[in-house]
């Protein structure tokens, strides 16, 4: 894993294969596999809900949650800058991997931040909605162009760049974070309204300290150009 003292200059690729490497897919420091470690800790002992679940089936959704959110956090950094870059390297990456798996689930929160957005959007009044929608919808001519000049097919790449646009304040407002919990929930199957509130509680704060963590690593570093 890179570690940086400092801001350093560094490929995106090799950032975010780094990251996808070393903290996402095989997440072991000391011998110790935090990818299970911690959602057993944090989630699985609180709520007996959780017991339930098949280990690896509970380990394999955390990390489709991870690169969405990794995503999420790529997007509030950098705003549009690597943005198209970073959803297509993505793609490539999980492929690569054979996990064409946790690129699609990425879809479902994906979808989910999209319409805590628009939701966030709604609530502004005609005339902020007005403006936020034609920013989102300059923003989107504003991608997929970059796209054709890269040489890139117009696919769900782009799409998911798109539906994460001007999603800074639904994050800050915990709006998005409201609506992952129970996407992350259904694809397991489970019921959201009879967890107990220790559970939902420790939850939101996992999912917040995921995207933090992606955020403070973004933080250290300058993306060559």
């Amino acid at each position: 894993m890179l570690f940086f003292s400092k801001k350093q200059e560094v490929s995106l690729e090799d950032f975010c294969r780094d990251f996808y490497d070393n903290l996402i897919l095989n997440p072991t420091v000391g011998g110790v596999n935090f990818g299970t470690a911690l959602p057993d800790y944090v989630i699985e002992k609180i709520d007996p809900a959780f017991a339930h679940i098949d280990k690896q089936k509970l380990t394999d959704e955390l990390m489709t949650l991870r690169f969405e959110l990794f995503a999420l956090a790529w997007m509030h950094k950098f705003v549009d800058k690597f943005a198209v870059a970073q959803s297509v390297f993505t793609k490539r990456y999980l492929h690569e991997k054979g996990r064409d798996d946790i690129w699609n689930g990425m879809e479902y929160y994906n979808n989910a931040i999209d319409r805590a957005t628009l939701n966030w959007l709604m609530k502004l009044g005609k005339i902020n909605l007005s403006f936020w929608y034609h920013v989102r919808e300059d923003l989107t001519a504003k991608n997929i162009e970059e796209a054709k000049k890269m040489g890139i097919n117009i696919d769900e790449s782009i799409d998911r760049v798109n539906h994460r646009l001007c999603s800074e304040n639904a994050w800050k407002q915990k709006i998005i974070l409201a609506i992952l919990e129970p996407v992350f929930c259904k694809r397991l199957s489970l019921n959201p309204n009879v967890l107990n509130k220790e559970a939902i509680f420790r939850l939101a704060v996992f999912i917040h300290g995921l995207y933090d963590g992606v955020l403070q690593s973004l933080n250290r570093i300058k993306i060559k150009h």
